[in-house]
């Protein structure tokens, strides 16, 4: 009986080994296949990649600010004649073009000018006539060389007072304005942004206050109100976000230009300023802003697109590309938010290429492939 049985336990033993080795081989197999997963061409064209890169770290925080006129595109009118504002023609917020009547001035300046160049002309003429006289007498040789220059002369400075005086006239508009009147017309388009004229006021050339304030408002100024806690974190080109009051959904963007040097002693606030693009004309000088100040850190930290990172069961994964339409699922280590992005802490390094869109497709078919 022992003879029998010998061979038939060796027959089991060597089947149960070989069934236990095909076992795990199958295993081995089945973990393999859930590595990756891999979808057709079709599926692939909705899906987009991004290789993982390293960005610049940065901070972000809240502000208040006001809204200014750019005051390098600016135009101020001052008085350039003393009188009585006889009419105005524009009310604070009118859009006006370049050569359009503001206000017209009742002045005796006006007079004084005609009186100029009415006795400018009037010595041009008499050295006119005295050189074409002297110049005919020299070539007839009865005046001499001297004679000559000398009319010559009186002619040519006549004629450059005639020109000033001919040209201040212009320039004050009473050339062909016997009434004293003197207008004043806009030098550009643009808005009123300031008015600080009315009917019946006097005015003088000596007033440092300006009659109007032009601006197109194209760009406007944003000051920040930084305060000294937070002035370390400020530089010049960081990014400034703004929006307004009356228009929050509106979203302006800009970069600090000017960082003041002058800190307000009682509310340890200093300015900071940016240049805003306001071609639609929207923000007003005046207006209160709200500003989110974009400060550069100064290093870079491995980073991805925030809709590449997916949450799941309390973990983070990406789908990152093993081939052409294979991709594997891996377990990422995050950190803060940046703007659009992820910081990535551990799990992947710099150049993997990891899908973007349609990422969230590919996690699913990876565990459907489970």
């Amino acid at each position: 009986m022992k003879y029998y049985k010998f061979p038939f336990l060796i027959l089991l033993t060597s089947l149960i080994f070989s069934c236990t080795k095909e076992e795990a081989k199958n295993e081995e197999i089945a973990n393999a296949i859930k590595t990756s997963v891999q979808i057709s061409e079709e599926a692939l064209k909705n899906v987009t990649t991004v290789k993982a890169d390293s960005i610049t770290d940065y901070s972000k925080f809240n502000t208040v600010g006001e809204i200014s006129f750019d005051e390098d595109n600016v135009v101020r009118i001052f008085p350039i004649v003393s009188g009585s504002v006889e009419k105005v023609y524009v009310s604070l917020g009118d859009y006006v073009k370049a050569g359009q009547r503001l206000s017209t001035i009742l002045s005796t300046d006006v007079i004084a000018f005609q009186k100029e160049y009415a006795i400018a002309k009037f010595n041009l003429e008499v050295a006119e006539k005295g050189f074409a006289r002297t110049k005919e007498l020299f070539e007839s040789n009865i005046a001499s060389t001297k004679d000559y220059t000398e009319a010559e002369n009186q002619y040519n400075n006549a004629l450059a007072e005639f020109r000033e005086k001919e040209k201040k006239l212009e320039l004050y508009g009473a050339s062909n304005n016997p009434d004293a009147v003197f207008e004043l017309y806009a030098p550009k388009s643009g808005f009123i942004v300031e008015r600080n004229v009315n009917e019946g006021q006097q005015i003088r050339t000596d007033n440092n206050a300006s009659l109007f304030t032009i601006s197109d408002l194209k760009t406007i100024w944003v000051w920040a109100n930084i305060y000294e806690s937070d002035l370390s974190k400020v530089h010049v080109g960081d990014t400034m976000e703004v929006t307004s009051l009356a228009y929050p959904e509106k979203l302006y963007k800009g970069t600090v230009s000017k960082i003041n040097t002058i800190l307000d002693h009682d509310s340890r606030i200093i300015k900071v300023r940016t240049e805003v693009n306001n071609s639609d004309a929207l923000l007003k000088p005046e207006m209160f802003a709200s500003v989110t100040m974009v400060s550069s850190i100064g290093h870079r930290v491995l980073a991805l697109p925030t809709e590449s990172v997916i949450t799941e069961s309390n973990k983070t994964y990406v789908m990152k590309q093993l081939g052409k339409n294979e991709f594997t699922k891996v377990e990422v280590t995050v950190g803060k938010t940046i703007g659009d992005y992820t910081e990535i802490l551990s799990g992947i390094v710099v150049g993997d290429i990891i899908a973007q869109e349609y990422s969230l497709f590919l996690m699913t078919a990876f565990n459907n492939a489970k």
